[in-house]
């Protein structure tokens, strides 16, 4: 019904993934895949609440009303079986503004900030820039999963200086769709230490067949110690609309987070960016069922080609999603030697895997939110940057 084939020429829009991508690859013409947005126009059915707004031609001061509110609760029932008030709400203008708003209003200058890396690179940033110090509980991975170290999370939260954690779940780049029990778990060293957990749950509707997303909140017991973070834009391809939902059960923490809000004026919502919204969470199920159809069909292609074709290439199996996370260490390259591989061998303009931190050296990111076509021919170039070295 819905058309996730056509390819898009996106070249001087402005789009941070084309237009910054290496001079190399643009003059060629590829397609990057690195930053995580989709190379498929957003649904119809959202293109046409946008038009509405467009059609009324006044585009003033815009705040989440009623029904707002209705349209991000009832798809968050839906959805993940996540049950939310309105007084939890709050809106920001995406989740990794939220990050450093929350690191900003939960943790003061010296304490210390939990990580898991390889994770997403903005993870590092919120905390090191706003002065608090990044402490490290690196993801194990042990025959081609990840999973978390329970003993080193519970010595680092036992630290007096920890007093927050920032989980990526599910996980970006490895691709862990965190099980119930792990993040009950996990919850339970880090309440007994008094530490915070702000859940990055940006990807929480992108899980593939056969794994479920557990909202964090929704654990008995921990909806009093955490912030939950999520958004229509990398669900429907909306990250431009600069609109998040973040959810906050417990008032004392609100207050918190608000009071941050109006000291930094952060409050404001696009007025587009609430009808896309509307329109995706009341209308977007049938075009987000078949795109993770899609996006499974795309995972399922790369598999059987590294293995087929590059068996020296090992394939971390995603849970969810749309990221595929590649092991190349057996190239025995270094970092920089591996990128200039990539652009200059394959035309390939990917995630680096050392830009992920600890235990990301040697890997590559790629982005298969992209027509088949697209997929195929890259993988293509990547054989043959690959085969240049072994």
């Amino acid at each position: 019904m819905y058309d996730f084939d056509t390819v898009i020429d996106r070249h001087g829009t402005a789009s941070v993934k084309w237009d910054m991508a290496p001079k190399s690859i643009k003059e060629k013409g590829y397609t990057p895949l690195t930053i995580a947005d989709m190379e498929f126009k957003v649904a119809p059915e959202i293109l046409k609440g946008i038009g509405e707004t467009l059609k009324h031609g006044i585009f003033g001061y815009t705040y989440a009303d009623e029904s707002y509110f209705n349209a991000v609760a009832g798809f968050m029932k839906r959805r993940r079986g996540y049950d939310v008030e309105r007084d939890w709400l709050i809106v920001t203008n995406g989740v990794v503004s939220a990050l450093g708003l929350c690191v900003r209003a939960f943790t003061s200058p010296g304490d210390g900030v939990i990580i898991q890396p390889p994770v997403y690179p903005p993870f590092m940033s919120a905390i090191a820039s706003n002065g608090r110090n990044i402490i490290e509980n690196p993801l194990i991975l042990s025959d081609g999963r990840y999973s978390i170290d329970f003993d080193d999370l519970e010595s680092k939260c036992a630290r007096e200086d920890v007093k927050m954690i920032l989980l990526c779940s599910p996980h970006n780049p490895v691709g862990r769709v965190w099980s119930y029990d792990e993040l009950k778990t996990l919850g339970e060293i880090c309440k007994h230490h008094d530490v915070l957990v702000i859940s990055d749950e940006i990807h929480g509707e992108l899980i593939l067949p056969g794994f479920k997303h557990t909202t964090f909140a929704t654990i008995p017991g921990m909806a009093d110690n955490c912030v939950v973070c999520t958004a229509m834009s990398k669900t429907f391809n909306l990250a431009g609309m600069c609109c998040s939902n973040i959810f906050i059960s417990n008032p004392d923490i609100r207050e918190k987070l608000a009071n941050v809000m109006r000291i930094e004026g952060a409050g404001a919502m696009p007025a587009l960016s609430r009808s896309a919204a509307i329109a995706a969470m009341t209308e977007g199920d049938a075009w987000l069922d078949e795109l993770l159809s899609y996006i499974e069909g795309n995972f399922a292609y790369l598999y059987e080609f590294i293995e087929k074709r590059l068996p020296m290439i090992r394939c971390i199996r995603a849970e969810g999603t749309y990221l595929a996370w590649l092991d190349l260490r057996a190239l025995s390259l270094s970092d920089e030697a591996l990128e200039r591989l990539m652009i200059d061998k394959g035309g390939l303009a990917l995630d680096e895997g050392y830009i992920f931190g600890t235990g990301g050296s040697g890997f590559e990111r790629l982005n298969l939110a992209v027509p088949r076509s697209i997929l195929v021919d890259s993988l293509e170039r990547f054989e043959i940057a690959v085969l240049s070295v072994v």
